[in-house]
Formats: C-alpha cells, sequence, structure tokens
C-alpha cells in the first residue's frame, strides 16, 4: 500500500473512533487508570519546584509505564516498517519513545498553579476500546483531553491522547515518524528520538 494511502487509512480509522461512537458507557476500570494518572501529575506539580526535572521523571516512571501501552504505541508510530525492522531496531525504538515520553512529561509538568482535572465520563469504541473524557481545568480555561484505553494482559492501558478531544497525539506521531523513516531510515529515526528525549531533559 503507497505511503500517502497508509497514512490516509490511519486518520480515517482514527476518525472513526470518534464519529462512530455508541451511547455512552460506564467502566470503573478505564477511569480508574486515568484518575490514578492525574492523581500523580497534580501530586509531582505540587512538588515540582523541589523535585526538579529529574526527581519529577523518576516520580513519573512508575505509573507512566503501568498507564501507558508504549510497546504497542512505538509499534503504531512506524506502521508498516515495524515488521522490517529487526528485534534490536524495535527494542531501540521502544527504549528511545519510552525515554522522550517520560522526559516530555516531566518537562511539561513543572509547576503548579491550582490546576485539577475533572472526570466527565467515559465512551466505548466499536472496537471495544474505553475513552476516558477529562477536563484539565486552569485559572483561565478548561482544557479537554480525552484518553483512548486498550485492554490487554495487562488490564487496560492508555494507548493514545486526544488533545483537545480530536488531535490524536499518536496520529501525529505516526504521520512525522513516517515520513522520517521514508526519508532517512528506521536507525536515523530511533537517533531522532533519542536526542529529542535528551533535548527535553536538557530544556527542564
Amino acid at each position: 500500500m503507497p505511503y500517502r494511502r497508509l497514512r490516509q487509512v490511519f486518520y480515517i480509522v482514527v476518525a472513526t473512533i470518534f464519529l462512530a461512537l455508541p451511547a455512552r458507557a460506564e467502566s470503573s476500570e478505564p477511569i480508574a487508570v486515568v484518575e490514578k494518572l492525574h492523581d500523580k501529575l497534580i501530586s509531582v506539580m505540587r512538588q515540582a519546584k523541589e523535585l526538579g526535572y529529574a526527581g519529577r521523571r523518576d516520580a513519573l516512571m512508575p505509573i507512566l509505564l503501568v498507564s501507558y501501552d508504549l510497546p504497542r504505541m512505538a509499534r503504531v508510530t512506524v506502521g508498516r516498517h515495524w515488521k522490517e525492522m529487526d528485534d534490536g531496531q524495535k527494542n531501540a525504538l521502544i527504549e528511545a519513545f519510552t525515554a522522550m515520553t517520560l522526559s516530555n512529561y516531566a518537562s511539561r509538568f513543572n509547576g503548579f498553579s491550582g490546576e485539577y482535572f475533572e472526570t466527565l465520563g467515559t465512551l466505548e469504541t466499536p472496537h471495544g476500546h474505553m475513552v476516558v473524557q477529562t477536563h484539565i481545568v486552569t485559572s483561565d480555561e478548561k482544557i479537554r483531553i480525552d484518553y483512548l484505553l486498550r485492554k490487554s494482559g495487562n488490564g487496560w492501558q492508555i494507548i493514545d491522547v486526544f488533545l483537545k478531544g480530536t488531535i490524536s497525539e499518536l496520529a501525529a506521531r505516526h504521520s512525522e515518524y513516517m515520513t522520517y523513516v521514508r526519508d532517512h531510515g528506521v536507525d536515523a529515526l530511533i537517533e531522532a528520538v533519542q536526542k529529542k528525549a535528551a533535548s527535553l531533559a536538557e530544556m527542564r
């Protein structure tokens, strides 16, 4: 399948999740996953200055590794190229993607100004996944953040985040990584993701 067509199909699938959602469904387990993550984020934000970047990263690591299916997300970002990669490349990409995710959270949640999270409810997708709808409330606005969760042998885990309810972080990453692999190759992508994680650490 040509690259452009593959990317179009990926976006159609993501859009279908939200356009074809049935009525609201109650599910305490996916909500619990997201709320535990939010509780930890607020706790770390409250201590952000005392912890520093490294302390925030270390404090968030356990909850992020449990809450997110990062190996699956890393695999999705490179699409069809995953099957072409050897085990060393796959492991390196997962490690780099995980490091970047941890660094991103540690650098992003670096202070506290009274923010809090609200859980709005859940939606079940046609594929049996769950969407947990939330807001982060600041002094100025409410920002919509929806989490897509999938149940596997490890229980419910987040596999995508939708900013403002519609902007898929995984779709954006997929588009970026597919283009990079096409132009530079898998090894160059892994190196670029590693450098991104390092640059976030330097920004603190």
